[in-house]
């Protein structure tokens, strides 16, 4: 017996050492794997930032948004063109140069279509059926399938749908003025996102879907509350995410259909949007929103040419994407799904927060809300004290100034990467961005770069007077991106801020709160460009 037990410890002890050594021998090749492109800028002589295993320049699980961790590395870097980073294994090359960003972003577009990269986004969207829908939607897809639904979707943007769109957001403007109503009577500061995060969602569900999101009236608004959590990553969700990139898992998570990104909230605006276009199709209604503008693109031949787009300037042009189809598009529903969650889900966040910094800065700037509201006013008088319309909106130029400064100083998204297609030499170098290589950008340092902008450090809106925009390279500015990969709702996002802002300081003026954390540090539970605490400050009826 005493034999028995002895061999049976023996046995067990050998199981142990085996299961140790298999798990020193995966550790070891992941090491290899993750570090093996480690020596890369320098042998080659690129000032580079020192990375560690295993996330590679930015360790995600810090603490700190990478938003801010890649600017930081940016003002070091401030007077090179270029320098080099590691995205977890793989190198990237971190541009600091705007002349470098106009070959990149439009001149030599067709050598970086991808974000990422057909391989990477196979990984990150590695999972289930939710996490699959996802990987269609227009930041997920690369090469000709981003340009066929890109090229699909465009004609929805033009400045004639958008005028269409005027009136479901100016109706969703009272129900802001009546909740920016309530809060001057209680007379206490407040946090601006709560209030504006509600307009935004009701304005792009409306003009999305012809629903009402109920995010004034309902305190439980299922809208609300997934919309709000797609874009908070927890530190296991992050973890996860970088899983994703160890050799074996994707198809591990593919074979088991593990949902790995948000499958509720996913589950959730899937259904909505699959049944509104399931109604739309049984009864012909047309309410003329988003929805029904995308399947009238993709039944048609010609969508992609439009009477009412007009290129009014460079940044217009320079977003125009030459892509010739063969026949009618080739698009199912799930990719109208896709391509309206993240127009809801992104649009609401990133324009609320816009909005909200935007309030921010005028209890800041008082001298600045003034002069905007003394615009504003004047809009209201030549309308007849009606509110403006859709050509008089776009004709106001301080506003316009205001919102893009504010945008220039809090930018939704910093740190932004495109995939090389095909082999590309850096122009006025010799640095070969081989096929599958990345380059980086951030655009919180080119917003803040001396070079660029007089005041930089200064809420400043004279930076997008005619004058200034003569004198700067327009490539410096990158709160939309640039290029045919720049944000497709752009012109949607600008004409719901602009609504928001002309209701609002036409009756209200925004005064200091107490409760904001300054300095500004942006929440790295959040992937956008906000801010722990949020913002906060009151709000007055003006004088008659």
């Amino acid at each position: 017996r005493q034999c028995v037990l002895t061999y049976n410890q023996d046995n067990t002890l050998e199981m142990w050492l085996e299961i140790f050594l298999v798990f020193i021998t995966l550790f070891v090749l992941l090491y290899r794997h993750v570090t093996k492109s480690f020596g890369k800028w320098k042998s080659l002589g690129i000032p580079y930032t020192k990375p560690s295993f295993p996330m590679g320049t930015y360790n995600f699980l810090s603490g700190r948004h990478v938003d801010e961790m890649s600017a930081e590395d940016h003002k070091k870097y401030l007077d090179q063109g270029y320098f080099g980073t590691f995205l977890l294994g793989k190198p990237v090359l971190a541009i600091n140069d705007a002349n470098f960003l106009k070959h990149i972003e439009v001149k030599d577009f067709d050598h970086f279509v991808d974000r990422t990269g057909e391989a990477a986004n196979k990984k990150m969207f590695a999972g289930g059926d939710t996490d699959k829908i996802w990987a269609k939607q227009l930041s997920g897809i690369s090469g000709d399938g981003w340009k066929e639904v890109r090229s699909a979707f465009t004609p929805i943007f033009t400045s004639g749908k958008m005028k269409g769109m005027l009136k479901f957001i100016k109706h969703i403007a009272g129900d802001l003025n009546k909740e920016m109503e309530e809060k001057a009577k209680q007379g206490e500061e407040f946090e601006l996102k709560d209030v504006y995060g509600k307009f935004s969602l009701d304005a792009l569900a409306s003009s999305a879907f012809g629903v009402n999101a109920e995010s004034f009236t309902n305190k439980d608004s299922m809208f609300v509350r997934y919309a709000a959590s797609v874009f908070k990553n927890s530190k296991l969700e992050i973890a996860i995410t970088v899983a994703k990139f160890i050799p074996g898992v994707p198809k591990l998570l593919d074979t088991l259909k593990v949902n790995t990104f948000k499958p509720a909230e996913t589950k959730f605006f899937r259904d909505i949007i699959l049944q509104t276009i399931k109604i739309r199709k049984q009864t012909k209604e047309r309410k003329n929103d988003l929805v029904d503008l995308m399947l009238d693109c993709i039944k048609e031949d010609n969508a992609g040419n439009d009477e009412d787009e007009e290129e009014s300037d460079q940044y217009e042009k320079d977003m125009k994407l030459n892509h010739t189809r063969k026949g009618k598009h080739n698009l199912d529903e799930i990719s109208i799904v896709a391509t309206a969650m993240v127009l809801l889900v992104a649009g609401y966040d990133t324009t609320g927060m816009t909005l909200s910094f935007l309030s921010y800065e005028m209890s800041k700037n008082p001298e600045a809300q003034k002069k905007l509201q003394e615009e504003i006013d004047q809009a209201y008088e030549e309308a007849g004290g009606e509110f403006p319309d859709y050509n008089a909106i776009q004709s106001l130029p301080y506003l316009d100034m205001v919102i893009h400064e504010t945008l220039r100083i809090h930018s939704p998204v910093g740190y932004n990467t495109r995939s090389a297609t095909k082999d590309y030499v850096l122009p006025g170098t010799d640095i070969v961005i081989k096929k599958d290589d990345m380059v980086s950008w951030n655009a919180k340092s080119l917003h803040f770069d001396p070079k660029y902008w007089t005041n930089p450090t200064e809420f400043y809106p004279e930076h997008f007077s005619k004058e200034e925009k003569a004198n700067r390279n327009p490539y410096a500015y990158q709160a939309f991106g640039q290029g045919p990969r720049a944000c497709i709702g752009m012109r949607f996002a600008l004409l719901e801020a602009k609504v928001a802002v002309l209701s609002v300081l036409r009756n209200f003026s925004f005064k200091e709160g107490s409760r904001t954390q300054e300095p500004l540090v942006l929440d790295v539970d959040n992937i956008l460009g906000w801010v722990k605490g949020g913002l906060w400050a009151r709000v007055e009826p003006r004088e008659e």
